[in-house]
């Protein structure tokens, strides 16, 4: 492959981020003529390369021109509301556009040819060196990488299944409208990525028929006002635009396995101005939901935690948005959204949700019970044990009764860690349920937990807490707001936890960490941030191995439940050791947790 400038973090985004971000609108202006829309240049792109970053905006604008952006948005949000897997939908969905819009591009703007062979062979790349996705996912990227390849005139080597759907993917090289367009996604979801949909809910006639209050239908549905209706609704729609608009998206799992070590010169980084941090800090609020640690706990735990590899980190501890809003903003709306669809496969999933909680807290309460069983010495006085009756007159010894004590029950304590990171969001309300069974179980057996996620954006790492150790059961409720953002930074995530759990009195301790064995924290510079160093590869696996081995040191039981791509399992099994479960199936899930969990409880 030649080169064609790809050059990986070499652009200094914040010196030059407003001239970058007014450039990719003006292209985007000009081959669309629509100087109404507003469009969010992808920055972060242009970084890494700029024709894949300058190509999206002709593109989007060339499919602007000539087609109906908001029409195959509101397919993508009725597909998606029932039941559709948002990641590889909205991959075919770009490919698709990409292909109708090119040849009304290229008829009009000269050199367009070139610098989509110079994007094409940029993201071919950066796909060689990214880590491996969902699988339906990788589907997807197996299309895109034909069709690129196709086109650059390289060898590509493809299955016979895909083979005919790169040539209808490439049929719409003459499409003359949407309809066209979303009639071959639809066609090619349904066979390629989930078979059984049509027959589940019916054919594109009966997709395009939902009506817009379906979309957002649920249990609470009638304390919604028509006017909460609709923006709830506008919101999720112009979430999937944008989704959309993104055509060549790099992720930043991409980005740290391009060029890690460009970004990590610590002594060129300056800490920033008091102003631009409390700016970043005010955005964290409105985000993510008021912190519930005053500044100067804020300090005393960054400047005891934020060390060695996570040095100019920062710690954010919050309830989260919908429990403490600063403002009820556009991330609330998203929150609330997802809360919604979690919400939805709960109540879906009940009967095996219910069945599930029932036999892990009935497992709990029996292993309690035995641990209170009465333990048996030897008195002078009790219950007479015949088998020492051959001692009368023959030894001195008149320890001839068995007397019974209780024990005291061993006290017990557990903390559950949710990976909310953004590789997470394909399994959203899965995450969600687990970690309600979990909970729920030990609210009915009695035992102390605490459950949280963690994330991280920009220098932050972000505790949610769902529920204390001590809170009542109704508050397991809300783990159903989970949702998946941003990044992870695993090691100062269970570094952060273990030091809270240490300072607990209950004898025996143990953290339960429901992740997808890829540690990465790229620590995207920006303004105001303290920009770590980057979180990847090897070094972010190594420290993450430690903080589970220093845990176990400290007398914490740590378990690691899998909740990622088989791909990435060997990495999984570095971090946890044997000590980690990997299961398909919810109606195992019980029995596994159980398992573990009266091991722990029976070595006391």
């Amino acid at each position: 492959m030649k080169d064609t400038g790809f050059l990986p973090t070499k652009v200094p985004l914040e010196d030059h981020r407003q001239e970058i971000e007014n450039r990719i609108r003006n292209l985007f202006w000009t081959v669309s003529g629509n100087y109404s829309m507003d469009i969010q240049p992808d920055v972060e792109t242009f970084a890494v390369s700029k024709p894949l970053a300058l190509y999206d905006a002709i593109k989007l604008g060339g499919f602007v021109q000539h087609f109906d952006l908001d029409q195959l948005s509101l397919y993508a949000l009725k597909k998606c509301s029932l039941g559709a897997e948002r990641a590889p939908l909205m991959e075919l969905i770009q490919l698709c556009m990409d292909t109708a819009a090119y040849p009304k591009v290229s008829m009009e703007r000269r050199g367009i040819d070139e610098l989509r062979r110079m994007a094409f062979a940029d993201r071919l790349h950066i796909d060689a060196v990214s880590a491996p996705t969902e699988n339906s996912v990788r589907i997807a990227r197996r299309l895109r990488d034909g069709l690129m390849r196709r086109f650059l005139k390289e060898p590509h080597p493809c299955s016979d299944d895909l083979l005919p759907v790169i040539h209808k993917i490439e049929g719409l090289s003459s499409a003359e409208d949407s309809d066209a367009i979303i009639r071959t996604v639809d066609e090619i979801y349904n066979s390629l990525f989930q078979p059984g949909f049509a027959s589940a809910h019916g054919n594109l006639q009966a997709v395009m028929a939902v009506a817009p209050e379906e979309v957002i239908e649920y249990r609470r549905r009638q304390s919604m006002s028509d006017e909460q209706i609709k923006t709830i609704l506008d919101e999720y729609l112009s979430f999937l635009k944008q989704d959309i608009q993104r055509l060549t998206h790099i992720l930043p799992s991409a980005v740290n396995r391009v060029a890690p070590a460009d970004l990590s010169n610590e002594d060129t980084i300056q800490e920033p101005e008091p102003e631009a941090a409390e700016k970043v800090f005010a955005y964290m609020e409105r985000n993510f939901g008021k912190s519930y640690k005053t500044p100067l706990e804020r300090e005393r735990l960054n400047r005891q935690l934020c060390t060695g590899i996570h040095r100019r980190c920062s710690l954010y501890f919050t309830d989260g948005i919908l429990q403490n809003p600063a403002l009820k903003s556009t991330q609330y709306l998203r929150r609330n959204m997802q809360q919604i669809k979690n919400e939805l496969y709960f109540a879906s999933q009940q009967n095996v949700i219910r069945r599930n909680v029932a036999v892990l807290a009935s497992l709990l309460k029996r292993v309690q019970t035995m641990r209170q069983d009465a333990d048996s010495s030897r008195a002078e006085y009790g219950q007479l044990n015949a088998a020492r009756l051959w001692k009368l007159g023959r030894t001195s010894d008149s320890k001839l009764f068995d007397i019974k004590k209780k024990r005291e029950e061993s006290s017990f304590v557990v903390d559950i860690l949710l990976d909310s990171s953004s590789s997470q969001i394909c399994r959203q309300p899965q995450i969600a349920v687990q970690g309600y069974i979990i909970a729920q179980a030990l609210s009915e057996a009695g035992i102390p937990h605490r459950v949280s996620s963690f994330c991280a954006f920009w220098d932050y790492t972000i505790l949610h807490r769902f529920r204390d150790y001590d809170d009542p059961a109704g508050r397991n409720q809300n783990i159903l707001q989970f949702q998946a953002i941003g990044e992870n930074r695993d090691g100062l995530a269970i570094r952060t936890i273990c030091t809270s759990l240490q300072e607990r009195e209950e004898e025996s301790k143990t953290l339960i960490i429901l992740s997808d064995g890829r540690p990465s924290h790229l620590g995207t510079n920006r303004l105001g941030s303290r920009k770590p160093v980057p979180y990847v590869g090897e070094d972010a696996i190594k420290d993450t191995a430690f903080e589970v081995r220093k845990a176990r040191n400290q007398g914490i039981s740590v378990l690691g439940i899998f909740v990622g791509d088989e791909d990435d399992l060997p990495v999984e099994k570095r971090i946890f050791g044997k000590e980690f479960v990997y299961t398909r199936s919810i109606d195992r899930f019980s029995h596994i947790i159980g398992t573990y969990l009266r091991k722990q409880m029976e070595r006391e």
